[in-house]
């Protein structure tokens, strides 16, 4: 079915989104008060530097984020109804959620709840959100979850929202909820594309990082993106790193700093177009990762890394908290093949993906 754009916050190059036009916005605004509109938000790979885009070590140094936007997306229906009645469905919990009053802690409420309660529309509707990805797959579905809900209930009560509004919005509930999150996922499913980000305080500032097409396609044909098996929950692994920052752990603070650089180095990387030690910076990565504290890494996770670096697996590291969820490899590309192997017959999962650059988007089936 043609589908008609009706809110492409950012374009394949990068450039800042730009408010739509009036014209646009009539248009936006008859549609949602009587078709269906959805949103599509990408997942990320995280591959050097997460963990500094946290509050409090980014209101205290400035925290640095390489991340890759990739084509397993959170979606979301919204379909309009002509009753007052405001509710959702969450395919991927299989669970019905009505909106919290408006005075109400959000503390502990699943995020679909959450963000219905804080962004609850005037007039009724109702609402569908699933995913191509695993709860718990360290992938930021969660982030791109929250892009989608808050972009769609704008446009359907007729808000206009800038880009940073958006993550604002969805990064801020989720917070109030109990997790300790920072906006490395949610500019990753706003923008699309691999970024570098600066994050210094609640401020977030993206820098494009871009490749030739062949560039890219070498990266990409070099990655094995592998899901463990096991399921983790961010929230208790995300506060324990909180919980040893903010106590003073001298083995953290240093393994933020190091993860700080890591990612400037990566940055470095993409600029200059060679990306040669790229395994070798995932691995530091994780090495520094694993440091911030026990609950990140498992004996599952160590027995995978020694069979893919048994099987020509240059480097690697554990998206997002860790603690279980995806990993990702850097691989020689005579050895990928051999790798995927030796990975699928121990049980983990190895998931097809391609980086996607076209980042939020919204649109009506007319």
């Amino acid at each position: 079915m043609r589908s008609t754009l009706l809110h492409n916050i950012q374009d394949a190059r990068g450039n800042q989104w730009k408010p739509p036009t009036a014209e646009h916005e009539s248009a936006i605004a008859a549609l949602s008060q009587r078709v269906p509109l959805y949103a599509r938000a990408p997942t990320r790979i995280d591959l050097a530097g997460g963990w500094t885009d946290l509050i409090p070590f980014a209101q205290e140094n400035e925290g640095k984020v390489v991340n890759a936007a990739i084509d397993l997306h959170v979606y979301v229906c919204l379909t309009p109804v002509p009753d007052s009645c405001v509710s959702l469905y969450s395919v991927d919990l299989k669970e019905f959620f009505h909106p919290v009053g408006v005075s109400a802690s959000l503390h502990g409420l699943n995020l679909p709840q959450a963000v219905l309660s804080r962004l609850r529309p005037d007039r009724g509707c109702h609402l569908v959100t699933w995913s191509d990805v695993l709860k718990g797959s360290g992938l930021g579905a969660s982030g791109a979850l929250g892009i989608a809900l808050a972009s769609l209930l704008s446009i359907f009560t007729q808000k206009r929202l800038l880009r940073h509004q958006i993550v604002d919005s969805a990064a801020v509930i989720e917070q109030e909820t109990g997790i300790p999150c920072g906006k490395q996922d949610h500019y990753a499913s706003l923008l699309g594309g691999i970024n570098f980000l600066r994050c210094q305080g609640e401020s977030v500032e993206a820098t494009p990082l871009q490749l030739t097409q062949e560039s890219l396609e070498e990266l990409h044909s070099s990655l094995l993106l592998v899901y463990t098996g096991e399921s983790h929950f961010s929230g208790d692994i995300l506060r324990n790193v909180v919980d040893a920052y903010q106590a003073g752990n001298r083995r953290t603070h240093d393994a933020l700093k190091a993860l700080r650089r890591i990612a400037n180095e990566m940055k470095q990387m993409f600029q200059t177009r060679n990306l040669s030690d790229f395994g070798q910076l995932l691995d530091e990565n994780w090495c520094f990762q694993k440091q911030l504290h026990p609950s990140i890494n498992t004996g599952r996770i160590d027995e995978l890394f020694k069979i893919a670096k048994a099987n020509g697996c240059r480097g690697g590291k554990a998206c997002g908290a860790g603690g279980g969820g995806c990993l990702v490899f850097h691989c020689k590309a005579d050895r990928i093949d051999a790798a995927r192997n030796a990975l699928e017959g121990v049980g983990a999962r190895v998931i097809p993906f391609r980086f996607d650059f076209e980042g939020l988007r919204t649109w009506s089936p007319q």
